[in-house]
């Protein structure tokens, strides 16, 4: 499970480029687009669609997800909503949508110091959290191009995307993904690179990251760990802030500092503790120790689900009536 702990806060977010020029699109299937993306590529120019506004989410069925998460996958936010797991992410959200309200805060990082330590379930869970909150939309970019990970906990099939887009081979708006019922949408990383470096710091990277941006309230990136790699440490200059996710046992102190000098400390919003054993409260004893009605524990248990049953109903209504 995870646990939150808040650490440096503060700085304004980098602002779009306002002189980034548009171009009409040169491919015919890009009709109804407002504007296109030029970026020059080793092989010349490529155009990338940035369709009207609202017109990256409409999805096709057969780019609609249908996870089915597994116990493997620790999806809670998805398979086990009422656990403390799925609670802590929603603390997450919460404190990470109050400081929304106090700066620009849209694009996340969320990395990890060294490999294995969860920061891609981490993001997963984060994304869907935040869909449920009434009214926000959330693109989750695998941005992982060396190990990618994000995309199998919600197909057990290969997806198309950046790599793809990046050769030429899929429009970029064709490499998004929607989870079924949720107004959460994926942008798959597709085949591993060997060193995604070079198109992480280029120009096209940067632009294609604004141009998808545009439609959504919240941009989550699964990025590679800090070390020994460059990538986050590219992508971080890109973005509002970013998260770090810590493994409780896994990750030495000595390596956490060195990663967390990689980062800006303007941009380090927290510190994500993962499979925190010093967490212990759960539904369970909370309910059962604030219950003073006289009605039994079993009695006082069911009353609480049904109550957060309701309050989930209420919510659905809300999204249908904003979408």
């Amino acid at each position: 499970m995870s646990r939150v702990y808040e650490a440096l806060q503060r700085s304004q977010g980098e602002s779009p480029d306002p002189s980034a020029s548009p171009l009409v699109p040169d491919q015919p299937e890009a009709a109804g687009a407002a504007a296109a993306v030029a970026v020059e590529t080793p092989g010349g120019p490529l155009s990338t669609a940035e369709p009207a506004d609202g017109n990256w989410l409409k999805v096709p069925a057969e780019r609609v997800l249908h996870p089915v998460p597994t116990p493997e996958q620790r999806l809670v936010a998805m398979s086990e909503p009422d656990s403390t797991g799925a609670e802590m992410f929603r603390v997450l959200a919460t404190r990470l949508a109050h400081m929304q309200r106090k700066r620009r805060l849209q694009k996340l990082l969320i990395t990890s110091s060294v490999v294995d330590e969860g920061k891609s379930v981490v993001s997963a869970n984060l994304a869907l959290t935040l869909a449920r909150r009434s009214g926000e939309r959330v693109l989750l970019i695998e941005a992982d191009l060396r190990r990618p990970s994000v995309s199998a906990l919600f197909s057990s099939t290969p997806l198309h995307g950046i790599s793809e887009w990046m050769d030429g081979k899929q429009a970029l708006e064709n490499s998004l993904y929607q989870i079924r019922d949720l107004p959460v949408w994926l942008l798959a990383a597709g085949h591993p690179m060997g060193e995604p470096l070079p198109l992480l710091e280029s120009d096209r990277f940067a632009k294609m990251l604004e141009t998808v941006s545009a439609s959504f309230d919240w941009v989550l990136l699964d990025a590679t760990p800090m070390l020994p790699m460059a990538d986050s440490t590219s992508i971080a200059r890109l973005c509002d802030g970013v998260l770090v996710v810590v493994r409780e046992g896994h990750t030495r102190k000595k390596v956490l500092n060195k990663a967390l000098e990689t980062i800006d400390k303007t941009k380090l919003l927290g510190v994500v503790f993962n499979q925190a054993s010093l967490l212990n409260t759960n539904y369970e004893s909370y309910y059962s120790a604030g219950n003073s009605s006289g009605k039994s524990k079993k009695e006082a248990k069911k009353e609480a689900k049904e109550a957060k049953k309701e309050a989930k109903r209420e919510a659905n209504k809300i999204k249908a009536a904003s979408a």
